[in-house]
């Protein structure tokens, strides 16, 4: 049976059209129980790709990047969709502070601390507000957009590995790939996972797994880097002594990306909505 597509008016026969894909709907199609067969296809779907990914990610470091830009995209979700879902969750359970410095760690930043410090001395000024009162305000604006600034690194670091490893890749869509590959475990485990595991160790123990901020961020880079290792010999093709020097030029740029570009422009941002 032939018929005309509601969405590009091509004629075609069969259930989808041969030129857009639209479906031909018919009354069956508006019965409830399509719409909950259609939901509970969603759902199983979502959930089988969703961890076969993660566990591709975590047994096989690059297997994940390298499939993908190889063409075997079916069982996985998509790597922008997972990194999204990953900084949502990040903004949905912040456990930790993450990313959004109080005031107090921008205004002793090595690059522009004194000119944070001279700004927010003459924004104490125009708003009559106490340093208090501002640092919790500040902190409370930089709380979302920290996270959603996350996005910013993918890009930058695919840039990155687009020129150290250009003769590798010829193709930018591969380094964004392998950028959200890693940024998402990245995500994961310093900012979903790491934090999950104190609040168990504080639950069981009664004890603080971490007393200061820099040694969360040891642990969350002690991970991090030989998983980035791993992940660069695989997807690249790399020996272990190039695999060595590209990951400590990666993991060096992101850290001192995050320390002052990112961080800046969340300040920024974060000191205009205050």
């Amino acid at each position: 049976m032939q018929h005309t597509c509601k969405n590009c008016g091509n004629l075609f026969t069969g259930k989808y059209c041969n030129n857009c894909g639209e479906k031909v709907y018919t009354p069956k199609d508006k019965n409830l129980a399509h719409v909950v067969e259609e939901g509970l296809h969603f759902i199983t779907h979502f959930e089988g790709t969703l961890f076969t990914t993660l566990k591709t990610m975590f047994t096989a470091p690059g297997k994940y990047s390298l499939d993908y830009t190889s063409g075997i995209r079916k069982k996985y979700f998509k790597p922008v969709s997972l990194f999204f879902l990953l900084v949502v969750l990040y903004l949905l359970f912040p456990l930790f502070e993450g990313l959004n410095m109080q005031l107090k760690y921008y205004e002793s930043n090595f690059i522009f601390g004194e000119f944070i410090h001279a700004k927010v001395q003459r924004l104490l000024a125009e708003k009559h507000m106490t340093y208090d009162e501002f640092s919790e305000a500040f902190h409370h604006a930089g709380e979302k957009t920290s996270k959603f600034l996350l996005f910013l690194i993918v890009p930058v670091m695919a840039f990155v590995s687009r020129i150290i490893l250009y003769k590798k890749k010829n193709f930018y869509f591969d380094h964004i790939i392998f950028s959200l590959e890693v940024c998402s475990f990245f995500i994961l485990w310093g900012f979903l996972f790491l934090p999950l595991i104190t609040i168990i160790v504080w639950y069981i123990f009664h004890k603080q797994l971490f007393t200061k901020d820099a040694y969360s961020g040891l642990a969350i880079f002690l991970v991090f880097i030989p998983y980035l290792l791993i992940a660069t010999r695989r997807f690249f093709s790399l020996g272990w002594v190039w695999s060595i020097i590209f990951t400590l030029l990666y993991t060096f740029v992101m850290a001192l990306f995050i320390q002052t570009l990112y961080k800046f422009i969340l300040f920024m941002i974060s000191i205009s909505i205050v």
